[in-house]
């Protein structure tokens, strides 16, 4: 991968790379090329764009390729978020994914996809049928989940356990440490954000003390949920090191030690898929 390294002790180079951001957002549109150096000049190596509608497909195909043509690895994950589940049902939804599995190069997961029961205004039912057939059309091709969960975590503990997965990632995780060890049970890795950032999030400090390092990885879903230092701005992937060091600190580890093991985990979550992604490969 091109793009800047941490530098460790014995030569080799910590691969940090952003599991969850939104290239297409609107917030980066004009100047995506900017947003890229900065990520670069902070020590990011890869981006996994991740998806929230059919509509915004062939925009993170284009930002993805942006991204490739300043110098950083990224891929794609295609899904339809819970939040859509009024405009996009399940057919239309495995439709879109059927046509993106049929492109020159592939997603490397299905996501962003999950439920979202801290809004009334979603129909529960449409949200369930919508995330079953996505986890379901993942299944079959082996490829991992991108998981949003908002007091909705036991729902999903309960599809996770009665279907088949490939496993994945819980984004933006809000649930307790107890659930997260359930997830972790079902082979999901943790996300870790920029809520770990901010001083008074003791219970997310606590869990993230806890939890087996084998099983979290970065992510900053940018250009939304900034950390702390950045309140009121918009979120970027270059700030993903901000998260790094936050776990670190928690953890009482050697930062470079730390984004070796998660390097790993992130290998692990993707099935090395990552790998087989040239940078200068345009996404068609």
């Amino acid at each position: 991968m091109i793009g800047a390294r941490f530098g460790l002790e014995d030569g080799n180079a910590m691969e940090l790379i952003d599991t969850h951001c939104h290239l297409e957002a609107a917030a980066f549109r004009d100047d995506l090329a900017a947003v890229i150096q900065h990520a670069v000049e902070h020590g990011v190596n890869g981006m996994v764009a991740v998806g929230v509608s059919p509509a915004d497909f062939a925009a993170q195909r284009r930002a993805v390729t942006g991204a490739r043509r300043e110098g950083l690895s990224a891929w794609a994950a295609f899904g339809t978020h819970p939040w859509w589940a009024e405009r996009v049902d399940a057919n239309a939804a495995i439709s879109a994914l059927e046509a993106s599995w049929g492109d020159d190069e592939r997603p490397v997961a299905v996501g962003e996809i999950g439920l979202d029961f801290a809004r009334d205004d979603i129909d529960a039912e449409r949200q369930n049928a919508l995330f079953t057939a996505q986890l379901d059309w993942a299944a079959e091709r082996d490829l991992p989940v991108i998981l949003h969960e908002r007091k909705s975590a036991d729902r999903l503990l309960y599809w996770l356990r009665r279907r088949q997965h490939a496993g994945g990632v819980v984004h933006g995780f809000t649930g307790s440490r107890q659930q997260a060890e359930q997830f972790i049970e079902q082979g999901l890795f943790i996300g870790v954000g920029g809520a770990i950032t901010h001083p008074g999030a003791h219970r997310m400090h606590r869990m993230m003390r806890e939890l087996p390092l084998e099983a979290l990885v970065l992510e900053t879903d940018a250009p939304n949920q900034p950390g702390h230092a950045h309140r009121g701005e918009c979120n970027m992937p270059g700030y993903l090191p901000e998260n790094l060091s936050a776990l670190a600190s928690l953890r009482g580890l050697d930062r470079d030690e730390l984004g070796e093991t998660i390097e790993r985990n992130v290998e692990r979550l993707f099935k090395g898929r990552l790998r087989y992604n040239a940078v200068d490969r345009p996404f068609t």
